[in-house]
Formats: structure tokens, C-alpha cells, sequence
């Protein structure tokens, strides 16, 4: 039995096996009845990348398209001259529409006259498609043409002899030229050429660019390149301002109040939240492409993340040549300064491309803590710490790809990664009870060296035009993180003093193999996949006393701990379109085998189980044009405890506080349901049911005056939610994107019934200054909420930046000021068998920074590609 998805795998892959040489034809599975669905379906469907203006192309053009395979430039042909638009190839993977009008040119009509016929070429001496042809005298248009895909065009007129006319040769991406000659002397049109112009293509492409951010029906899509959000921020700072996410001031990434998976170019980030926190600050803006979040997640994605999936697709070169991006940034934190550089390079020729990203940051930050902790018997514990931070971090990637032809390719990426974070602790205590008081400080400089090397080999295969294809993908990680904390506490009672250190090294290694398939059957898509990943963990606290001026090993509170993890993976997904109406319905399967060993107690302990995790979603358009729809779905999806909160280990950190490990934990499990309805303009309302069983939250106890930490499993939550998403053009200069979330959530614990309605509310508005440059702004609250036995308190800032575009749109300067009323702060209040836990922290949230970017950029345009990755959720379990 266990066979049997392997067997259905061979056998759907074997009975579609089927090259389709169509790659310059498209199927439209239902009718269409709108020219930028066509063009969005050509754009999915095809090797080509469609641009254009929202003003040339406008959501209320119509057309009539019936069900059926197409060529595409009949197609475009078919639809485009209708409304006084046609098409070029500006590259081979790459098509323009543009206006007849725009350029001043008419429709073609039959005229009395002399025709005149004439070619265009290009620098290179290759026919120009689709160049547009004016004929004028005196500066006054008399009719004009566009060349066919062979560079030829004609037009004709009632010319005078011996009259001056000017011919005006335009196509986009190519400096336009102009030529005067008198009738009947026409001998130097029969050969035009015309010379690439990059800065009219940078400015192509500033016009083609889309807004912030975008919904759709699955996903919401934060557009970074070519937005206001490309400068000047890193990857933990775009999550800020994306709808629906919740990051919180120690870096966890939460959707609708549940953890996410996080995935960067389709590789799961198995790190602890912490080191995938700081790993997010190393990104620059200016090398990320576009941020997904999809809140139900179809059936190909890992099951892996309660909350759902956020993937980061990273920048990639699109010329032909020598193509980079140059990036400096310097913030400046109260009286401490943050700075960074940065480079992306990218080079192509022929059927070869290589590509690398290295960056550089540096941050030196203070935060002050207080932390006061009131017992049922008068007893009291009260702190105030000074931390200071001091953190390096590099990163470098590289990679190649090489395409034996347009529906073939191999990848090979590595990923390197290195950091030195230093924080310093120094804080004074008073320890009250009814008769006295005890005074005393403490230092605690806790150091951090994470590293974490990587290695994806990847190969793609187009079977044909329609999207269908098969890939293989294969991963390696090494991950090392060396973990020391020396504490040392004095009080005005010796008896009490004490100076221990922590040492918790880890390393992890990873492989995973990975294969996906998918096949469209006329409205059928047909999807499935394997899987297979290992993972090896070994862990280790070491525990160390100071005493008479040596450090002694304390057995008792050191513990090593080796852990390996098995998953195998296998799902099916099924796609139907039935004319406004959609289907898609997937299984996945997933198998998961532990085998925990502590090493120090000799503890051994082995789990295997399997889990089903279906989804359904179905979308019905109200519309032709798709943009005001109701969708319905549901999925079950499940959230794995790291490896580090399964070590059986306990960790001291100061004189009151403890982590403890569990190794009983379970994964909690969620069942989402979901609808929702879009509207004219974006605006769209869900409503959402999600039950968790096994719920993992991080509970608080009172242990004799000691507060000790641990990840436990508890029964059920229920949370109910609404989300409103309203995107709104106040001017034609100011934009604005606005998003509000509600939920009610209610769960036990420790026999006690916790209840809390959670409130976010988030606006992002854009100022287009003409001329000038485009200033934004960013406002965020979030009302109080809870987790286990804590509650949080509201937190609220307001951001604004203005971006100033340089020399023809190649630099881009940008200065911004973060929550500019220095609003954000913690505040969290704990209770537990009448003991209460009030902690408060204030970091340096009030910025002023300045950044600086520069793109360099030449050749021919050709298609982005990635090298996805298939170890794509065992790095975000990687922890201390």
C-alpha cells in the first residue's frame, strides 16, 4: 500500500508524456471577454513577458474570445487594432503593447494615392516588428503605418512633386529618427535603421510598473521592484508593511494571529525565528522582486505553517550582458548607527547566465527592560536592564543557469551566509520581601556566530505552451551555530551571588530531493509531486560553573541531544474551469518519522505517523473581465515544533528566568474554511473559520520564585475573523492601500478559559509629486491580544519616506523616518497561580535613514528565471 503514490506518480507521468512544439500558441480554456485577461493568460501561458500602461490598456476594454488554442500574434492581432493598439516584440521574450494614437499614427485605411513601401532594421541588422511610421509636412501628421514582423511597411498618399515631406521612424527601446526628402525622392526609406535607447526602456518600464501591492483571489502580491517599496528597506521591514502580517518586535511573523511558513525563491527557511529574523534584515529591498502571502495554501505547498505561506521571490537579471545593482544604506538609532552595502550582479550570453548577490550590514542598537514579578506572598523580584547590540552579518550568493533550449534548463545555486551578534546585558535587581530588601546587578554578554552554507541543484522541463512541465530539484544545507552566554550576578547578600556560562552549540544537515509535474488536458490541470527530506540535528548545552577561578562542568544542567527527521511527501491536485467558474481540489499526504536520542540520559524515543491535509477552493467571476468575483475554500495544514523546543534540556538565564525543553510536543493542526467576495476597484471582505487542535503556545509558570518557560501542547482554539482589504485612488497623485483585520479568539488552558478579540489596522498611502519625486506613508495599530497565559499590549507607529529618482530613473536616493511619534514599545503582563509577570521594553524605534542605489544596466532583455529550491520547510525549523 505504501507504494501507491509512487505507482500513481510513474503512471500519470508515463500516460502524459507528450512534447508539444506549439511555443508560440496559447489555449483559452473558457470565453474571454476582456483584452487584459487575454493579455494575462498570454503572459502565464507563453515564454513572453507582456508590458504595458494601465492608461493604454484599461480594465473596460472588450473583446470577444471563444474557447480554444491560438497562435499569439493572431491572436494580438485579432484584438488589439479594435481599440487603436498593437504589439511588438522587444525582445524574443518580451511584448509591448502601445496606442496607434499615442504615437500619432491612424488606423490604416484605404486611400487614393501613391503607396510608398520602405524596411526597418535594427543595429543589428535584423527586421524591426511593429516600429511605427509617420509621414508629416510641416509638422503636420498626413498618415502613417507600423512594419510587420518582417520589418516592411507601406502607406499611401496623394504626394505633390517637388514637395518636403519628413518621415518619423519610432518604436519603443529605440532612439526615433526622422527624414526629409522630396518627392519623388524616397530612396533612403527602403532602408531604415533604427539604434536601442536603455534610458527609453528604463522609462518603459517605470510606466509599466504596478502598485504596491495587489490581490488577488488566493494571494495578495506586494510589488517591491518598480514600487516606492524597492529602496531603502530590508526584507523583515517590507513584512511591516504587508496586509495582514503581524510582525512582532522580536521578528515572529504571524497571518491572522498563526504562525507562517516563510519561503524564499520556493525554499522553505528552517530557522528558528530569531535567526530567520536577523537572516531577513541581511535581504535589501533592492534585491527583491515581489512578496506573496497566500493564507490557504493549494495542495503543491509543503502543509508545513498554520497560518500559511509567505514566499519572497528575489530579483534575477533580465538583460543580455553585464547587468547589476549597486545599494549603501546608514540609519541612525537614537546615538547608535546602523549601515550596510550592497551588490547584485548579473551576467548572460547566449544560453548561459550567472548571477551573484553579496551584501554587507552592520547595527548597533540600545534597548532598555524593565521586568517586575509580584508573588502571591509579598515576595517581589524588580530589574532594569541596559542591552546593548553590536551585529555583523554577510551574505553571498551564487549561481548559474543554463538553458539547452527555450523549455529546458539546469540550475545550480549556493548560499552562504555568516554573522557575529553581540548583545551585552547589564541590569539592576531588587529582590523585596516583607522584612528586606536585597540590591544586586548582573552582566550577561551572550555571543552568537550562526553559519549556514547551502547548495540547489535544479532542472526544468516545458513539455509544452500551456504551462505543462516537469521539474527536479535537489538540496543540501550545513548549518552551524555556536551559542555562548556567561552571566555573572553580585548582591548585597554574597550568598547569592553566582557566575555560570551557557554554551548551546547546534548543527544541522539537510538533504531533500524533490520532483513536481503538472499537465493541462483542454480546462484540466492536473498537478502532482514527491518529495523526500532528512534532516540531522544535534544539539548541546553546556553548563558551567566559576569556581576557584576555574569553570567546572555541571552534569546535571548540560545535556546533548541528537534528533533525525524523516518526511515523505506526495500530493495531487485537480483544475477546472468551467467558464466563470473554477475548481481546484488536492490531497497531500505526508509521512513523518523521529528518532530523538539524549545523549546524556541515554533517552531514546521513535514516532512515525502519516497525515492527509486536503484542500478545496473554488472561485466564481461576477464579471467577463475577472475582476469582481466570490471565492469558497478550505484547507487542513499543520505546524511541526522546532527542533530546539523538543531537546529535553533546561536553560537558565539570569538568577529568575528558565527555558525548558519538551519532547513530548505534538504538531497542532488547522482547519480553515474561508469566503470571501472582490469587488470594482479591488476592494474584497473574507469571513474565516479556523480550529487548531494540539494548540503549541509557549506557557509561563511559577516555579519557587523562578519563571520558567516552555512550549506545551494544550486542547483547542477557535477563531472567527473577518479581513477587509480596500485599495482607493484619492488623486491621480495620491494612492492609498488599507487593510483591517478582526478576530475573536478562545482557547483553555491550565482549566482556564482565555478569550480576546484582536483588532490590526494598517494603511499605506503614496504621494506622486511631479517632478519632485513620491513620497509614502505608513500607519499601523494593533489593539491588545494574547498568547497562552500572556497578554500583549496595543502597539501602534507611523512611518514616511520620500524617494527621489536620479539620472533617467538608473539611481534612486531615499530618506525615510520611522514611527516618527516613537509610539512602539512592549508591554506584556503574565499570570500564573497568583503570581504576575509585568515586563517592558523600549527599543530604538524612532529612525531617521538614508540609502542610495544604483542600477546598471545593458543588453537585450530576456526572461527571468529562478532556481527553486526542495528542502523548503526544513529551514525554518533550524534553531538554537
Amino acid at each position: 500500500m505504501r507504494n501507491h503514490p509512487y505507482l500513481l506518480f510513474l503512471l500519470l507521468l508515463l500516460s502524459s508524456y507528450r512534447l508539444v512544439a506549439q511555443s508560440g500558441s496559447i489555449r483559452i480554456n473558457h470565453e474571454q471577454r476582456s483584452l487584459v485577461a487575454v493579455l494575462e493568460i498570454i503572459a502565464r501561458q507563453s515564454r513572453y513577458h507582456v508590458i504595458y500602461s494601465n492608461d493604454v490598456v484599461t480594465d473596460s476594454m472588450a473583446v470577444s474570445v471563444a474557447p480554444g488554442e491560438y497562435a499569439i500574434d493572431e491572436l494580438l492581432q485579432n484584438v488589439l487594432p479594435g481599440h487603436d493598439l498593437f504589439y511588438r516584440e522587444l525582445s524574443d521574450k518580451t511584448l509591448v503593447v502601445s496606442s496607434l494614437k499615442l504615437h500619432g499614427i491612424q488606423q490604416p485605411a484605404e486611400a487614393k494615392g501613391i503607396r510608398i513601401r520602405g524596411h526597418v532594421r535594427n543595429s543589428a541588422d535584423r527586421p524591426l516588428a511593429f516600429a511605427s511610421v509617420g509621414l508629416y509636412a510641416a509638422d503636420r501628421f498626413l498618415t502613417g503605418s507600423t512594419t510587420d514582423r518582417q520589418g516592411h511597411f507601406s502607406f499611401r498618399y496623394a504626394f505633390d512633386a517637388g514637395q518636403s515631406y519628413t518621415v518619423k521612424v519610432t518604436s519603443i527601446g529605440f532612439q526615433s529618427v526622422a527624414f526629409a526628402f522630396v518627392y519623388p525622392d524616397t530612396a533612403q526609406l527602403t532602408a531604415i535603421t533604427l539604434k536601442r535607447d536603455h534610458h527609453l526602456l528604463a522609462e518603459v518600464q517605470v510606466q509599466a510598473s504596478r502598485p504596491p501591492i495587489e490581490r488577488r483571489a488566493d494571494r495578495f502580491i506586494v510589488n517591491v521592484a518598480g514600487s516606492i517599496l524597492e529602496t531603502g528597506s530590508n526584507g523583515l521591514e517590507i513584512l511591516q508593511k504587508s496586509p495582514g502580517l503581524w510582525v512582532d518586535p522580536n521578528g515572529n511573523i504571524s497571518l491572522r494571529g498563526q504562525s507562517v511558513m516563510v519561503m524564499i525563491n520556493d525554499v522553505v527557511q528552517r530557522m528558528s525565528a530569531t535567526d530567520l529574523a536577523e537572516y531577513l534584515r541581511t535581504l535589501r529591498s533592492e534585491d527583491i522582486a515581489k512578496i506573496e502571502i497566500l493564507p490557504n495554501p493549494p495542495a503543491e505547498f509543503e502543509a508545513e505553517g498554520s497560518g500559511g505561506i509567505v514566499h519572497i521571490l528575489l530579483k534575477q537579471g533580465r538583460d543580455e550582458g553585464f547587468t547589476g545593482t549597486l545599494n549603501t544604506q546608514y540609519r541612525q538609532q537614537v546615538q547608535r548607527p546602523a549601515y550596510g552595502v550592497g551588490a547584485t550582479l548579473n551576467y548572460k550570453i547566449k544560453n548561459l547566465y550567472v548571477f551573484g548577490t553579496g551584501g554587507y550590514n552592520r547595527d548597533r542598537s540600545a534597548y532598555i527592560a524593565t521586568n517586575d514579578i509580584r508573588y502571591p506572598d509579598q515576595h517581589a523580584y524588580s530589574s532594569f536592564t541596559d542591552r546593548e547590540n553590536n551585529n555583523q552579518q554577510a551574505m553571498l550568493r551564487l549561481g548559474a543557469i543554463y538553458e539547452f533550449s527555450a523549455n529546458q534548463s539546469v540550475g545550480l545555486q549556493t548560499n552562504l551566509n555568516r554573522g557575529k551578534l553581540l548583545q551585552r546585558f547589564d541590569t539592576d535587581i531588587a529582590l523585596i520581601d516583607p522584612q528586606h530588601v536585597t540590591e544586586g546587578s548582573a552582566t550577561s554578554d551572550w555571543t552568537r556566530t550562526p553559519g549556514l552554507n547551502s547548495a540547489t541543484l535544479n532542472y526544468s522541463w516545458k513539455t509544452d505552451s500551456l504551462g505543462s512541465g516537469l521539474k527536479v530539484l535537489a538540496d543540501y544545507l550545513d548549518s552551524e551555530n555556536p551559542n555562548t552566554n556567561e552571566f555573572h550576578s553580585r548582591y548585597t547578600d554574597p550568598q547569592r551571588d553566582a557566575v555560570f556560562r551557557n554554551a548551546t552549540p547546534s548543527t544541522t544537515r539537510l538533504y531533500s530531493v524533490q520532483t513536481d509535474y503538472n499537465r493541462w488536458l483542454d480546462a484540466i490541470q492536473l498537478k502532482a509531486g514527491l518529495k523526500f527530506t532528512n534532516t540531522d540535528r544535534d544539539n548541546e548545552v553546556i553548563h558551567e560553573q566559576f569556581e576557584s577561578g576555574q569553570w567546572l562542568l555541571d552534569p546535571g544542567r548540560s545535556n546533548r541531544f541528537r534528533y533525525q527527521e524523516q518526511l515523505l511527501m506526495g500530493y495531487a491536485a485537480l483544475e477546472r474551469q468551467f467558464k466563470r467558474f473554477s475548481a481546484q481540489v488536492g490531497l497531500r499526504a505526508e509521512q513523518t518519522i523521529m528518532d530523538g536520542h539524549s545523549v546524556s540520559a541515554d533517552i531514546r524515543f521513535r514516532r512515525s505517523y502519516v497525515n492527509l491535509f486536503p484542500s478545496v477552493f473554488l472561485l466564481h467571476r461576477l464579471d467577463s473581465a475577472g475582476k469582481k468575483s466570490l471565492v469558497l475554500n478550505y484547507t487542513r495544514r499543520l505546524s511541526r515544533p522546532s527542533f530546539s523546543a523538543l531537546n529535553p534540556y533546561r536553560l537558565q538565564f539570569y538568577d529568575f528566568l528558565a527555558q525548558i525543553g519538551n519532547p513530548d510536543l505534538l504538531p497542532e493542526y488547522t482547519d480553515r474554511v474561508e469566503a470571501g467576495v472582490t469587488l470594482m476597484g479591488g476592494l474584497s471582505w473574507d469571513i474565516y473559520y479556523a480550529t487548531t487542535s494540539n494548540m503549541m503556545a509557549q506557557y509561563a509558570e511559577s516555579v519557587d520564585k523562578m519563571i520558567e518557560y516552555q512550549i506545551r501542547n494544550f486542547g483547542s482554539s477557535h477563531r472567527y475573523g473577518t479581513s477587509i482589504y480596500a485599495p482607493v485612488k484619492v488623486k491621480p497623485w495620491w494612492s492609498m492601500t488599507n487593510n483591517m483585520n478582526v478576530y475573536l479568539l478562545r482557547y483553555r488552558i491550565a482549566e482556564a478559559d482565555y478569550r480576546n478579540t484582536s483588532l490590526n489596522i494598517s494603511t499605506y498611502q503614496v504621494f506622486t509629486i511631479k517632478k519632485i519625486g513620491d513620497a509614502d506613508l505608513f500607519a499601523f495599530y494593533r489593539s491588545p491580544y494574547l498568547t497562552a497565559n500572556s497578554e500583549m499590549a496595543d502597539y501602534c507607529s507611523v512611518d514616511i519616506g520620500f524617494t527621489k529618482r536620479l539620472w533617467n530613473n538608473q539611481a534612486r536616493l531615499r530618506l525615510n523616518v520611522t514611527d516618527i511619534f516613537n509610539t512602539a514599545r512592549e508591554r506584556e503582563v503574565t499570570q500564573d497561580r497568583g503570581a504576575t509577570v509585568y515586563f517592558y521594553q523600549k527599543r530604538p524605534t524612532r529612525t531617521v535613514g538614508l540609502s542610495f542605489s544604483y542600477t546598471i544596466s545593458s543588453g537585450k532583455t530576456f526572461s527571468n528565471r529562478k532556481i527553486e529550491q526542495s528542502a523548503e520547510e526544513e529551514q525554518q525549523r533550524i534553531g538554537n
